[in-house]
């Protein structure tokens, strides 16, 4: 998983250096271990950074793709070199693809062997012949930019402008905004965009599936600020949240989202349960996801950092803890000791708003061990007693589903056991 973003000048007269820094740091959320910054110079160079803050220096380019991702040492998975006829080309996809080299080449060969005007129909031919392609930004040695939002339509992508100046592609909706771009529209499933300094042309490829968002898009990855397939990240996640509570049958006395994603859902909660939402776990600096975590001793510095209780309103108060899912469950039982041996909390009811993670997701999304996933190797009862929890409540897939439908879109579920949601 992955964040992606294509800054594109239309004159080479500008540098894009503050545009690829801001907009990596809104795209953090989505892969915050490294940045990968491709510029067209020595054919295409790649810049690998730990922080957007690193980007310090003046790039000296008018157009530039990035990736920021989960993981220090991205390799041939992720990131991958193509060429043909002393044409380069540098491919970033936002989750790992065996045939990443050679969809690499054959968009060299592509983009070497066809004129601008001909390349829209050189590059349907490439990404029909690589259908199972992940949502993809690729920079070739002469400045062109090609994305591709993937025919399956797991992850989005958008499109945006500064007025005749600047073409914008990312992954979210807010990062265009933060960087002050006009949003022009999302690409669905199975559409590139080629751009260029005398080009800026759209084409489209056939995909025999039914696509389907990643459930986790509007559950948990996308920033509350983003709108994704039309639908807006916050409101979607509030009325899952209202919808939770009207299932809920304990007594509580106040409402605690954990920061910062799980915060509409415990508004959402809140206003149906009746009860007031208090932001009473404060994180430390900058955000930091513990769920993408796989080292054990980050995992628990990012539960730390993450939330740090405000004890006068939470002692001795039976409270609804609301999270956005729950993986292995380690941040939430760190949370609840917490919560017990240093605030005095008098109940805890867990509230979680997405279904239990029961399997790996197939597309390699996200990094997901079988035999450490809590909902597919504990039961319901013995989870309770794992996490020192009075109630566990995980939304019900049929009440997802319905949320979803309300939308017009359907999300993928596979790793809830669920083919699709709506």
């Amino acid at each position: 998983m992955a964040g992606l973003l294509a800054i594109h000048a239309f004159d080479d007269l500008w540098d894009v250096t503050n545009y690829v820094r801001y907009g990596a740091i809104s795209l953090r959320h989505r892969g915050e271990d490294s940045v990968v910054v491709c510029l067209p110079k020595e054919g295409v160079k790649c810049l690998t950074f730990e922080e957007p803050d690193e980007i310090d220096v003046r790039l000296g380019s008018y157009v530039a793709v990035v990736g920021t991702y989960n993981d220090v040492r991205v390799d041939e998975d992720y990131i991958a070199r193509g060429s043909s006829g002393g044409v380069e080309v540098v491919v970033l996809a936002d989750r790992p693809y065996e045939e990443l080299k050679p969809l690499a080449n054959a968009v060299a060969e592509a983009v070497h062997l066809s004129s601008l005007n001909a390349l829209e129909s050189g590059l349907r031919k490439v990404f029909t012949e690589f259908s199972n392609a992940p949502t993809l930004l690729t920079l070739s040695s002469r400045g062109d930019v090609i994305a591709w939002r993937c025919g399956s339509g797991l992850t989005p992508l958008v499109l945006g402008s500064y007025g005749f100046d600047l073409a914008i592609v990312a992954s979210e909706h807010a990062t265009a905004e933060v960087l002050g771009a006009e949003v022009k529209r999302g690409l669905p499933p199975g559409e590139g965009v080629i751009i260029s300094k005398n080009l800026f042309k759209t084409f489209k490829t056939s995909f025999s599936g039914s696509p389907a968002l990643c459930a986790f898009e509007l559950l948990y990855l996308a920033r509350p600020d983003s709108i994704v397939d039309g639908v807006s990240v916050y409101e979607f996640r509030k009325r899952v949240g209202a919808e939770v509570g009207k299932a809920f049958k304990n007594e509580v006395d106040v409402v605690v989202g954990v920061p910062e994603t799980a915060l509409p859902y415990a508004l959402g909660f809140s206003q149906s349960v009746g009860k007031p939402v208090e932001l009473a776990l404060i994180p430390t600096g900058s955000r930091s996801r513990s769920m993408l975590k796989v080292d054990p001793m980050e995992k628990v510095v990012a539960i730390h950092m993450k939330m740090n209780p405000v004890k006068k309103v939470l002692e001795g108060r039976k409270v609804a803890l609301v999270d956005d899912s729950m993986v292995v469950g380690s941040t939430m039982k760190a949370a609840v000791q917490l919560l017990r041996s240093e605030v005095g909390v008098d109940e805890i009811h867990l509230v979680v708003a997405s279904p239990p993670i029961v399997s790996t997701c197939p597309y390699k999304l996200f990094n997901l061990n079988m035999e450490r996933l809590l909902a597919a190797n504990l039961t319901k009862d013995l989870a309770v007693k794992y996490l020192d929890v009075d109630s566990l409540n995980w939304v019900d897939a049929g009440v997802l589903s319905s949320v979803v439908r309300n939308y017009n879109i359907k999300l993928c579920g596979k790793c809830f056991k669920e083919c699709f949601f709506g």
